[in-house]
């Protein structure tokens, strides 16, 4: 029996599997219904091609500027996932449950939308600011500088890149998939539930410390171009990448929290195995991004402020996050950074 079918508490355990059937059915009877003509878009994007196509669609904004893939692309892609999980679900419904979302499946998702939505519109009013509006432009040029010439060849040769982003992306949201498909399986106070819960919290502190990050440093760099060491700066030398970092790992830890429930109870089965393997995926090519873009600034601001005694007094007393290299060791002092977030 489809074990959703008893995640609700309140679902009388008396009941035989047909009459719990019947009772579930009743009750999604009864639930609010969306607008005509919507359930069969939601359907689609709850899909696996309709996630494909919510991770490539906002991510050929690259074709405008490539930049635009890993910036407005990911936000879009990420509120895209959430939302299409919010509005698709399983045809089971109890009291507890919106369309058939358990509670942890909906935290799970609306840190997606969440996430998207404070991107870009972080994004969008950052680009208002000359430094930054010069900072999206000289990586635009050094683009283009190593692209073909021509308008066509030009966009055609980054669709490589924005098709790459769109399957890390797909990656991303596999742990969404996972929580949407198996978090109603969790048994509430077992350590599995314990360990999803644990994911959640790591996923929201994350969004909290990445958006503060963000907005202390636009703030400060709006002001001057020195150092910022205030706010989480005083604990943290890149708040919004280690937010960032955190918030996918809790991520990961909820899907497969929810899928393990699963196996515990049904089963280890082949389709788990490939979303467990997307999830993989997706969390190590975020990292690898996110230890990249870190280490880079490092090194950046190693070289900037190399005769700055307050930047060694602050490097001492900060931690720098998950890099690549320590920050001494710089080979190439005119490298620049190429990402969404503010500069060095």
């Amino acid at each position: 029996m489809d074990p959703t079918l008893w995640a609700d508490s309140r679902v009388p355990k008396h009941l035989s599997p047909d009459e719990v059937k019947d009772y579930v059915r009743l009750e999604f009877l009864n639930a609010p219904r969306p607008p005509p003509g919507v359930p069969a878009v939601v359907a689609a994007m709850g899909t696996i091609p309709g996630m494909w196509a919510i991770c490539i669609v906002p991510t050929m904004l690259g074709l405008i500027k490539a930049e635009y893939a890993v910036s407005y692309g990911y936000g879009w892609a990420m509120a895209g996932l959430g939302l299409a999980t919010l509005l698709n679900a399983p045809i089971v419904a109890t009291p507890s449950l919106c369309f058939g979302l358990d509670m942890i499946t909906r935290q799970h998702a609306l840190l997606y939308v969440l996430f998207g939505l404070r991107l870009n519109s972080f994004l969008a009013f950052r680009s208002n600011l000359p430094v930054f509006k010069k900072l999206v432009q000289t990586i635009e040029d050094k683009r283009n500088a190593n692209a073909p010439e021509g308008f066509v060849m030009n966009r055609l040769s980054r669709l490589p890149f924005i098709l790459s982003c769109s399957a890390l992306y797909f990656g991303m949201g596999a742990p969404l998939y996972l929580t949407k498909m198996y978090g109603a399986s969790i048994v509430q106070g077992s350590a599995l539930w314990m360990t999803a819960k644990a994911g959640v919290v790591a996923m929201y502190t994350g969004f909290v410390l990445e958006a503060v990050g963000d907005y202390q440093k636009l703030r400060e760099k709006s002001k001057t171009d020195g150092l910022v060491t205030k706010g989480l700066y005083r604990y943290l030398r890149h708040p919004n990448y280690s937010g960032e970092q955190l918030l996918w790992l809790g991520s990961c830890i909820t899907g497969l929290a929810s899928c393990a429930a699963a196996a515990v109870e049904g089963g280890l089965t082949r389709g788990m195995l490939k979303w467990v393997a997307g999830t993989v995926f997706g969390f190590a090519g975020i990292q690898y991004v996110l230890m990249q873009a870190t280490t880079t600034l490092e090194k950046k601001q190693s070289v900037k402020y190399a005769t700055n005694p307050d930047y060694q007094s602050w490097v001492q007393k900060t931690w720098g996050g998950f890099t690549f290299a320590p920050t001494q060791q710089v080979d190439d002092p005119s490298r620049s950074q190429n990402n969404t977030k503010a500069g060095p």
